[in-house]
């Protein structure tokens, strides 16, 4: 597994893009973001653009464990997932009105089952996440819980990964 994380905008999605492309073989991109407004529209059309033809997309804005798991079951070559972080929001947001508690039980357990899933199977996977703990403690409690359990679900995709990349201004940091 390789992880490559990063702020918004700091070039991670066409670094792990490029580290796919890379490996040759087939490719199997899974995205995790819904399709909820213009703008997230427009970005997704945008991520669409750039990949290759030949690229499997598969949407998976819930249960990406196990839609990772079934991919790299089937797969020789490389999967790689767009982005933990959206996905994170996916489930702090299907949770509804819910203690910050019982959000970071989803996300943990979540989290765990993403662990086995990317060190099983056939094909290699590369995951990308954004880096939230480098800026300013939010305001509500929603986004701060976000903050967290995005923060452990890094440091454990992290700590599982063979190789970890921190993207800056465009530029690969190798981290591990």
């Amino acid at each position: 597994m390789i992880f490559v994380t990063g702020g918004a905008r700091s070039g991670k999605s066409s670094l792990a893009e490029k580290m796919a492309r890379d490996c040759g073989g087939a490719v199997t991109y899974i995205a995790t973001a819904r399709d909820g407004d213009d703008e997230m529209a427009e970005r997704i059309a945008s991520h669409r653009q750039r990949r290759p033809d030949g690229w499997e997309t598969i949407e998976a804005p819930e249960d990406l464990p196990g839609v990772v798991e079934g991919a790299l079951a089937a797969c020789e070559g490389t999967v790689l997932v767009d982005c933990l972080t959206v996905y994170i929001s996916n489930v702090l947001l299907s949770q509804g009105i819910a203690s910050a508690e019982r959000m970071s039980r989803a996300v943990d357990h979540d989290m765990d089952r993403m662990v086995e899933a990317c060190m099983g199977g056939n094909g290699r996977v590369i995951v990308v996440s954004n880096e939230v703990g480098m800026g300013i403690v939010p305001e509500n409690s929603l986004a701060r819980t976000f903050r967290d359990v995005a923060g452990r679900a890094n440091q454990k995709l992290a700590s599982a990964a063979q190789e970890v990349y921190l993207c800056v201004s465009g530029i690969p940091l190798k981290v591990k």
